[in-house]
Order: structure tokens, then sequence, then C-alpha cells
């Protein structure tokens, strides 16, 4: 009961910082498509805040980077569960892997257009 007490723990802790990380890329998105409107609105030459846009698109890059890294150590963290005995516990956070309200029946259906 330990285990699964402390794989809980750990993965709310990943699941978090998994969030925390893609609402900063969003953000930077957000940032990244702001800099040019705002150049472009102070009627401002071109090359005016380009060395920001380049930092901030550095920065973006690095938590692409750290975005990544996450997704491979939450694949190493569930072959791990599986190594310490867990395999048969579920462990879900915002929303991971949801697959919506498609009940699984191992048949195929039919589903209705948008």
């Amino acid at each position: 009961m330990k285990r699964r007490i402390v794989a809980e723990q750990l993965a709310s802790r990943l699941f978090t910082t998994e969030e925390a990380v893609d609402t900063t890329l969003a953000l930077m998105g957000d940032l990244i498509a702001a800099m040019p409107r705002a150049r472009l609105e102070a009627g401002l030459a071109a090359g005016v805040g380009q060395h920001a846009v380049d930092r901030v698109l550095e920065a973006a890059s690095g938590m692409a980077h750290a975005r990544r890294a996450l997704i491979a150590a939450h694949e190493a963290l569930a072959r791990t569960k599986d190594q310490v005995g867990l395999r048969r516990v579920t462990l879900v956070g915002g929303g991971d892997k949801d697959e919506g309200d498609i009940p699984r029946t191992g048949r195929l259906r039919e589903v209705g257009s948008a």
C-alpha cells in the first residue's frame, strides 16, 4: 500500500509539472505573437526589438525541449511503476489519456459527424 501512495504522490507532481510546462508554452506563444504586433502598432522599424524576440524564441525552444524530456520521464516512470509491482494501478491526472465518452466495447461503431 505504501508503494501505491508514494506512486500517487509522484504522479500528482508529474501531472502538475506537465501542466505547468504546457501553460508556460501557451503563454510564450501569446508573447511571441504579441511582440511583432506591438512593433507594428507602434510603427517601429522591423529591427526594433528583434533581440528580445530572438530570446523569447530561444526560451520557447528550451521549454519544448523540457516538454519532450518530461514526456520521456513520464514513460520511464510508467515502466518503473510496472517494475515495483504496481502494473495494475492506474495513475491518472489532468485528463491524461482521456478517450472521452466513447464506451470501450471491443467492437467498431459508427461515429456521428460534427
